[in-house]
């Protein structure tokens, strides 16, 4: 016979309440453990089960934004994502690791596949096969995988359950095209790659966001979560996740 448990668990408050929720809720219904309650507020959740403690030990384990769990007065410190994370070169110029980990978890996939086709030092679809999720990483200029344009991705319509990209953001980033220009057409050619159900987690500047969220609803995604990268000083971006879901 199962014992209830309950669990508290310390979020860090790297993106606010919203995204630290959703993660965690994500992860725990990706983990397949069965859940009564999830309570959420500003650096702190709540988590009750019917037991299966290892289980919940795993998905904090690979939260980006848990701290730290306390279970019947036993303190637990997410161990893996280190490892992971470790394992991600830093010399480069590249996505912060910990962001990447994030998007990924935000899509709630398990398997894959998934792609990043603004990859530049592969930060991100190098993470995904830590977690042992099918990745393609891919740039105009690669230092990745494949060399393709994000605009048009040579990839078959429908096949990917994911896309998570950190598109360039600088107003001086040299395009052929505006960059407001650049993420319209790169959210039409995601979508034409993604299956049903899938998601879109990208990162955009201030400027981008009631651009990309009106292109998104003209191409019949639903925005499930917004929420406020703080890169440094008075540099913001926003991290969006985009759901599609065919009538």
């Amino acid at each position: 016979m199962n014992v209830e448990m309950k669990a508290l668990i310390k979020l860090k408050r790297l993106m606010g309440i919203e995204l630290a929720c959703l993660e965690l809720r994500t992860l725990v219904k990706l983990s397949g453990l069965r859940v009564s309650n999830v309570e959420c507020g500003d650096g702190w959740a709540k988590v009750t089960t019917d037991g299966e403690p290892e289980r919940l030990i795993g998905v904090i384990n690979r939260a980006a934004l848990v701290k730290e769990m306390m279970i019947n007065k036993v303190k637990y410190k997410p161990t893996l994502i280190k490892a992971v994370l470790s394992s991600i070169r830093v010399d480069l110029p590249h996505l912060n690791p910990l962001h990447a980990l994030l998007m990924i978890n935000l899509t709630g996939v398990a398997d894959g596949p998934i792609i990043d086709p603004f990859a530049g030092a592969g930060t991100i679809p190098r993470i995904a096969e830590e977690l042992g999720i099918r990745a393609i990483g891919c740039d105009v200029r690669s230092v990745s995988d494949i060399t393709c344009n994000a605009l048009m991705m040579p990839i078959r319509p429908g096949s990917i359950k994911a896309v998570v990209t950190d598109p360039p953001f600088n107003r001086v980033f040299r395009t052929v095209s505006r960059l407001s220009s650049l993420y319209t057409r790169f959210l039409k050619s995601a979508t034409e790659v993604l299956a049903n159900g899938g998601s879109i987690v990208m990162t955009l500047p201030s400027y981008l966001l009631d651009i990309v969220i009106d292109e998104a609803g003209s191409l019949g995604l639903n925005a499930y979560c917004i929420g406020v990268d703080h890169v440094h000083g008075a540099l913001s971006r926003f991290i969006v996740c985009l759901s599609k879901y065919d009538d």
